[in-house]
């Protein structure tokens, strides 16, 4: 027996909800896998009344499914370790042996790159574009090395590279690391297959967005993994043909982590209420994000390039009591108007005017069970520019405060 697996992935900038969207629907599952990113990434999840906050974990082993870590993934296992704290102790979980370490030292070369660049492109510090480089270069370590003879050797090699850039070599905690990991590691390759095989539902957890894909995001100002469907086959050695369902997750609005261009932001009064009501402060970093309108060019073109069929859309209550809700339908550049096949690089984006279309506000998200009349309005209005049907609605961080729209 077959069953096709489905894949949850972000449509903006990261951020959009994607632990919320996957707790909820991972009910419906047996395997949830991460394929992609690292610490860097990071999804609050309200289970049954506590407030978990995972960074590499899959959200779905809340609800008893086996959380699979896979060889996309680049990992801090002291990190892991805190957030296995969180847990019971009863969940199932296996971390790809093929999965990157994140050395200590990583994390000072990863400042040292920023701190050369001048803060120009605003990652989190933690390391992760350097345990990909290091991986790209083949020097990386891998969580299987942990067990293998020849570490020390590795190591060795990747300190006098380490100390020829100037930074600070910080040995690791090998040992504790091994007895982390040891309970948890496996091939993750082995482990999917086999599920699918026997009719499993398996679940992929993106990291990120669209938009922050190495190759199709707004390079430079991009993560350093592929984020969506790109990344599955890649990070897990799932066949991505396999795929069926691909859930793209969106903010009623959009927001943005760091530095980049961002054609639909706002300020003033406006942002100030969208970053309040929305707690709009990084899981990670606990940077403030920038916010600004749904941006309907940059969603339609995150729809297409990930094969998105059907929208988890969040975050609506946020814009409650606005008597406007803007929605960006447009861009401008030298007086020629783009709504479609536009350039989503860096350079490109700079140079736009957003065009803005108004939609009226709503006071409360329900009104009498149903969905206010104005909300469902602007849902049309997205579903119409995006190309994909709004699936499930989400107006607040509980199970209960979404509606599957079938």
């Amino acid at each position: 027996m077959h069953v096709s697996a489905d894949l949850v992935c972000g449509l903006q900038w990261g951020d959009e909800g994607k632990g919320k969207a996957v707790d909820y629907i991972s009910k419906n599952y047996d395997v949830v896998a991460r394929f992609n990113g690292g610490d860097n990434a990071g999804h609050t999840v309200v289970h049954q009344g506590s407030t978990y906050k995972f960074h590499v974990i899959p959200s779905g082993v809340l609800r008893g499914c086996l959380g699979v870590i896979g060889s996309g993934v680049v990992l801090n296992p002291s990190s892991l370790e805190e957030e296995l704290r969180q847990l019971s102790g009863d969940e199932k979980i296996v971390i790809s042996k093929r999965a990157h370490l994140i050395l200590p030292s990583y994390k000072l070369l990863d400042q040292k790159l920023e701190s050369l660049k001048g803060d120009k492109v605003g990652t989190t510090g933690r390391g992760i574009g350097p345990a990909y480089g290091f991986k790209a270069f083949r020097f990386g370590v891998r969580v299987g090395d942990l067990f293998q003879d020849g570490l020390e050797e590795k190591l060795s090699e990747i300190r006098r590279l380490v100390e020829s850039l100037n930074v600070e070599w910080i040995q690791p905690d090998v040992k504790h690391w091994k007895e982390v990991l040891a309970p948890y590691v496996g091939d993750d390759y082995k482990v999917l297959h086999e599920a699918y095989l026997e009719g499993r539902r398996i679940l992929f957890e993106a990291a990120q967005g669209v938009l922050l894909d190495l190759d199709f995001g707004t390079y430079p100002f991009v993560t350093s993994s592929y984020t969506f469907t790109n990344g599955v086959h890649a990070g897990s050695g799932f066949n991505a043909k396999e795929l069926g369902d691909i859930i793209g997750v969106s903010k009623a609005y959009t927001t943005r982590v760091g530095n980049g261009a961002f054609p639909s932001e706002v300020f003033g009064e406006t942002a100030d209420h969208i970053r309040e009501q929305g707690a709009e402060f990084g899981t990670t970093t606990g940077r403030p994000r920038r916010v600004g309108w749904l941006d309907l060019v940059a969603l339609r073109y995150a729809v297409r390039v990930s094969g998105c069929n059907k929208v988890f859309l969040t975050k609506v209550d946020v814009l409650s009591g606005l008597d406007k809700v803007g929605l960006i339908t447009s861009y401008e550049v030298d007086g020629q108007r783009y709504s479609d096949w536009f350039d989503f690089s860096q350079g490109a984006l700079e140079l736009v005017k957003p065009i803005v279309e108004w939609c009226n506000g709503w006071g409360s998200v329900l009104n009498e069970g149903k969905l206010n009349a104005n909300l469902l309005a602007f849902m049309e209005a997205v579903e119409g520019a995006a190309g994909a049907k709004i699936q499930w609605v989400s107006y607040g961080p509980s199970d209960h405060e979404t509606l599957c729209m079938l």
